[in-house]
């Protein structure tokens, strides 16, 4: 909108210096066609007459006919200065009306210049009242934002809140909890631990009853274990002709198990000689083996006996 207004401005602007040229040049053409035959005054020579005759009547005469040839000159150069005068008139008036014409143009410009400039001052002020509008449509709007914004933030702040509420209520309902279950717990261990010291106190008298048994029997069978060895070798001795009766022997095997005889030695007390002595040795290394299965209770790496003959 601006460029065509300064487009038509400037086109109004050379208008006007056109007509205003054209004006002039008129003037110039109607001075140049008004002066076209002008020719400048001569005043002409009065031929110089001598007459010998009587010069008074002339001189007379010539003298009014120079008053009468300066009387038209004077009427002559009136005339033309009139006309100069008129000239002048007419190119004052046409001066006048290109000035008038010209001053006329330049009150429609600056008229068309001032509309132009209520025109820009309209829209300007136009402008500015949207420009103002728009300012305070989006400070409404930005005002209406923050104030979502600040309630989405209130709202999202107390559901922040009831949720560390629920959590807090949850923790302590779940503390609450642990601690009856671990009182629990501790109640069950410790009647567990009541029964399993009962039930251990029980099982220490039953296997101390057991024990006591088990040694009763023990006891019994390895007397009879030992009796067993003594009657196998006393069975594979070969006794010598000087042993006497009354002979008493404590006698070691040694075994391994599976009851093989690996050595046999005579310890204290024994009241036979060397023969003897080695006779009853012999007698437990030729036995061999000693009765296993049965006596795995009782069974012993070295086993004393007393070897007895009396006769």
């Amino acid at each position: 909108m601006i460029a065509e207004a300064r487009k038509q401005q400037l086109k109004d602007q050379f208008t006007a210096i056109g007509l205003a040229l054209a004006v002039h040049l008129g003037v110039v053409l109607v001075m140049i066609i008004g002066t076209w035959d002008w020719e400048p005054f001569q005043r002409e020579q009065v031929p110089v007459r001598v007459t010998l005759v009587d010069q008074a009547p002339a001189a007379r005469q010539r003298e009014e006919e120079t008053a009468r040839r300066e009387a038209e000159a004077r009427q002559a150069a009136e005339a033309e200065a009139e006309r100069q005068r008129q000239l002048e008139a007419e190119r004052q008036a046409q001066e006048a009306q290109a000035r008038r014409e010209r001053e006329a143009a330049e009150r429609r410009e600056a008229e068309r210049q001032r509309r132009e400039q209520e025109l820009a001052r309209q829209r300007a002020e136009q402008e500015e009242r949207e420009r103002q509008a728009e300012l305070r449509r989006q400070r409404e709007l930005e005002r209406q934002r923050l104030e979502d914004q600040r309630r989405a933030e209130e709202e999202a702040r107390l559901r922040e809140l009831a949720e560390l509420r629920a959590q807090r209520e949850q923790a302590e309902r779940e503390r609450q909890e642990q601690e009856r279950r671990l009182a629990e717990l501790a109640e069950r261990r410790a009647e567990e631990e009541a029964a399993r010291q009962a039930e251990a106190e029980a099982e220490r008298l039953r296997l101390a009853a057991e024990q006591a048994a088990a040694d009763a029997r023990r006891a019994t069978l390895r007397e009879e274990y030992v009796a067993t060895i003594a009657e196998l070798v006393r069975r594979n001795w070969n006794r010598p002709p000087t042993t006497p009766p009354g002979l008493r022997c404590m006698t070691r095997v040694v075994q391994i198990p599976g009851g093989e005889i690996i050595a046999a030695e005579i310890v204290s007390p024994c009241n036979a000689d060397d023969v003897t002595r080695r006779s009853i040795e012999a007698a437990v290394l030729r036995v061999g083996f000693l009765p296993y299965q049965g006596y795995e209770s009782v069974f012993a790496r070295e086993i004393d006996f007393a070897f007895i003959y009396d006769g």
